[in-house]
């Protein structure tokens, strides 16, 4: 590393299935590979090193450091709750990552999602707030009270001491102004791009498509969601919408899932035993866990994306979708009608009813489908790497000369 650069430090989380995992890999592989002017310290949760997915064209200024996955012990746990009580927003971390931190100089760390390890060891930082659906359906399953209260408690102090915090669109924007009383000048919207390997078979035919999935024994038609088995991601109306097709048009529109059953195992079975119910289980295939390379050809294969999540503000298989030639329906909350604009087709993601017909007039009309094509593909020219690199690079220089 050159000892007159800024160390900048890029945090991955534990798990390569999440979400925020391709967050931090797009912004760890904007910055290292457009701006060279400063050093990079990746740290990682998890036994597998970040190194093995990380597409780096030039590796002489970045460092993988392994961080210690430990929870607070019993007597941390009761110090972060006395300093709760008493106004100051310590969460105590463990000795080994305080000593990896100050070993390695870092200048200013870029956790995946809001994250104290940051501000315990008195390190300026950006925040990612990638979204409060928390506050927008507390009663859902997956968001117990003690969570939010949890998510409350670091989003607000994150937001709050952070040199600039990032959201993915300006609705995500006006949630962190509204929620956290930040100042919009401290907010910047950088929206998402697919991962890497996305960009990388965007090529991919048709044919190469059907090779790859042979093992799956597939419709030649069929809509696709990829999605884990949350409430929030909207499977049960999602089938229901199926069933209604069915029963009303005599129609069998047959639906690809991907994600892990494990993730929520209750809800997977009720979408399940929903699917069985309706007399619509021969048109549900559930793949579970899948390849980056068998996510590319699910698109290339499918009729259309159909996006049912209630949650945002933004998604990123519909920038997925649009990069890779394949229709979106989508919901229409949130910012995602702005990230589709006028190459996707908008649903009532609450009503099984509307959802059922923007998928029928989608899966019928062919002429329909190759215009959101090529309306996708002129969408997706605004979400490459180069754009957003820049905003990023942007963000950090502006935080570095905050301090």
């Amino acid at each position: 590393m050159e000892l007159n650069k800024k160390n900048i430090g890029i945090i991955f989380p534990v798990s390569r299935k999440m979400g925020i995992f391709q967050l931090a890999l797009s912004t760890a592989e904007g910055l290292i590979n457009y701006c060279n002017d400063f050093n990079y310290t990746i740290l990682y949760f998890g036994e597998e090193s970040p190194e093995t997915y990380i597409k780096i064209k030039n590796s002489q200024n970045v460092t993988f450091i392994a961080l210690d996955a430990s929870k607070n012990n019993l007597w941390g746990k009761i110090k972060t709750i006395i300093n709760l009580l008493i106004g100051k927003p310590i969460f105590i971390i463990n000795k080994k990552n305080k000593e990896i931190l100050r070993k390695y100089n870092i200048d200013l760390l870029i956790p995946p999602s809001p994250l104290l390890l940051a501000f315990d060891n008195n390190i300026p930082y950006i925040v990612p707030i990638p979204d409060v659906m928390y506050k927008y359906y507390p009663g859902f399953p997956e968001y117990s009270f003690k969570d939010n209260i949890i998510s409350d408690i670091v989003f607000r102090y994150s937001a709050k001491y952070a040199r600039l915090c990032i959201t993915d669109s300006a609705s995500g924007k006006n949630d962190v102004m509204k929620f956290f009383h930040q100042p919009e000048d401290k907010i910047r919207a950088i929206p998402y791009i697919p991962p890497g390997y996305v960009f990388e078979n965007k090529d991919m035919t048709r044919n190469q498509a059907n090779d790859i999935l042979l093992k799956y024994t597939l419709p030649d038609k069929f809509i696709f969601y990829p999605a884990q088995f949350w409430f929030h991601k909207n499977h049960l109306r999602l089938v229901k919408s199926i069933a209604i097709i069915k029963q009303r048009y005599q129609e069998e529109v047959n639906l690809v899932l991907v994600g892990d059953p494990n993730a929520n195992k209750e809800n997977y079975e009720k979408v399940m035993d929903l699917a069985r119910s309706s007399g619509i289980e021969n048109q549900i295939f559930s793949l579970g866990y899948v390849t980056d390379e068998e996510i590319v050809a699910l698109y290339k294969k499918s009729i259309a994306l159909v996006f049912a999540s209630v949650g945002g503000p933004t998604n990123i298989p519909i920038v997925e979708a649009m990069l890779l030639g394949t229709p979106v329906v989508c919901p229409n909350l949130f910012a995602m009608p702005d990230q589709v604009q006028d190459a996707g087709v908008l649903f009532d993601p609450f009503n099984p009813e509307d959802m059922a017909e923007k998928i029928k007039e989608v899966w019928e009309n062919e002429n329909l489908r190759k215009q959101m094509i090529e309306k996708g593909y002129r969408r997706a020219k605004y979400f490459t790497h180069e754009n957003y690199a820049k905003m990023w690079i942007e963000a950090v220089r502006r935080s570095l000369n905050k301090i």
